[in-house]
């Protein structure tokens, strides 16, 4: 949306166009948060107007404040005068009329678009309803919804202007055409945009109250065949073999080199392929989340699940759903490495403690460090990271079954075998199987 300007002529004392997604009055036309020109700001969609009230016998000392969400300064000054008036015959005590209302019915595609990425953020959302979501999960609608706007715009429609009762079976076809031809978009990239986009409409329909149907409950998922690639053990010690500060620099197109050595690669990874924790939790870990046995020696390693805990909305370690995994001995060489008898129970890091970077850098790199050494090896084989987490739990389902979804903290066995278990690699293993051993 075009950020709210008001003219110096329009301007009332006491009223202030207000940012909700940085809690502050927007002045001299620049962004409170980046201190940009406003034009820059991605948040103007949550853009109103706020007044402020000071309490008469206070100096100023005491305010009375409240958010108008309304683009029309001509809107807000009449809400702003009904707001001294009610504030005057209540002697400035809040009422109960003044609860937080409803968000008004939107009618353009882009708005309700907008609602459901505040939603998503949790802007407006009531506490018990509050959910966690990663920033990827928040990026991936953002982008949809972007190649949304652009499938209208290339069919000759005006996004600006489109309404949300407009997004019928034709426009659901128009996406379909789109995300083949132009987005080249595979089966599997195809039905995450398409469930997607089913889910923000479900969104309206049950949480908002439009009445209308969901053109994307109909659409045809495509097939999509799972291919699991594993590491084998002389893979891997190719991959450790490689890490080095010299074949960690990477040199782009346009000349700029980047080097994804770092001290901590090899005990990263390490760590990942005798976990097989996602990214996010091996390297979050903590020297106190080890647990020690009676000889105060190491014995599990207890991780929270963060995907998981996010969709039931908590990344609370002590009441949500955790993960515990044995300490190896390939883990216990590690862990020496890091001198855990120095900071056992602490809450260093065990990965990157004195990295300068944040943690969230950190994580991010540890995947492009990985796809920088594994294409060293030589090695013609379609691994990346998540590659280890896959060798880990079919290595669990060789030795231990279906008891194996204990260990991994999977919901069921069905799980690992449609996403994460190498049947190849299971059937080469029983080759000296025995009906009569």
């Amino acid at each position: 949306m075009e950020p709210i300007i008001v003219a110096k002529k329009d301007k009332v004392k006491g009223l202030f166009v207000f940012c909700k997604k940085c809690d502050r009055v927007i002045e001299k036309g620049k962004c409170g948060d980046t201190g940009k020109r406003l034009s820059s700001c991605e948040n103007t969609n949550q853009h109103g107007f706020r007044a402020f009230i000071a309490v008469p016998g206070t100096g100023g000392a005491k305010r009375k404040t409240r958010f108008f969400n309304t683009r029309d300064i001509t809107e807000a000054i009449r809400m702003k005068l009904e707001f001294d008036e009610e504030m005057k015959a209540n002697g400035y005590q809040q009422t109960t009329k003044h609860l937080p209302q409803p968000e008004m019915e939107a009618h353009l595609l882009i708005e309700c678009m907008a609602h459901y990425i505040d939603f998503l953020n949790n802007v407006g959302v009531p506490e018990h309803k509050v959910k966690v979501r990663s920033k990827k999960h928040i990026g991936d609608f953002i982008r949809y919804f972007k190649y949304v706007c652009l499938c209208l715009k290339a069919n000759d429609l005006d996004h600006t202007i489109f309404r949300i009762d407009q997004l019928n079976d034709v426009v659901v076809g128009m996406l379909h055409k789109y995300l083949i031809e132009d987005l080249k978009y595979q089966n599997k990239t195809y039905n995450k945009f398409m469930s997607s986009l089913g889910q923000f409409v479900d969104w309206l329909i049950s949480e908002k109250g439009y009445e209308m149907k969901n053109a994307f409950s109909d659409v045809t998922k495509k097939r999509v065949t799972t291919k699991v690639v594993t590491a084998t053990k002389d893979d891997v010690q190719k991959l450790y073999d490689v890490i080095c500060p010299e074949n960690g620099v990477k040199t782009f197109a346009n000349g700029d080199q980047r080097n994804y050595y770092r001290e901590w690669t090899k005990d990263a990874l390490i760590i990942a392929l005798n976990t097989g924790f996602r990214r996010e939790e091996f390297m979050t870990l903590r020297f106190s989340d080890i647990i020690e046995g009676d000889n105060q020696l190491p014995v599990l390693i207890k991780q929270q699940n963060y995907k998981v805990n996010r969709a039931q909305g908590s990344e609370d370690k002590e009441g949500g759903q955790t993960k515990i995994v044995p300490i190896t001995g390939d883990l216990m060489k590690v862990l020496d490495r890091l001198d855990y008898k120095t900071h056992r129970k602490t809450d260093r890091y065990l990965i990157g403690a004195e990295d300068p970077a944040n943690r969230n850098t950190l994580i991010q790199l540890v995947t492009k460090s990985f796809s920088q050494f594994w294409a060293h090896t030589g090695i013609d084989k379609e691994i990346s990271l998540k590659s280890l987490r896959k060798t880990y739990i079919t290595a669990l389902v060789e030795n231990f079954g279906e008891n194996a979804k204990i260990i991994s903290n999977h919901s069921g066995i069905e799980v690992i075998k449609n996403h994460y278990l190498n049947q190849q690699q299971l059937v080469q293993a029983v080759t000296s199987f025995s009906v009569f051993k």
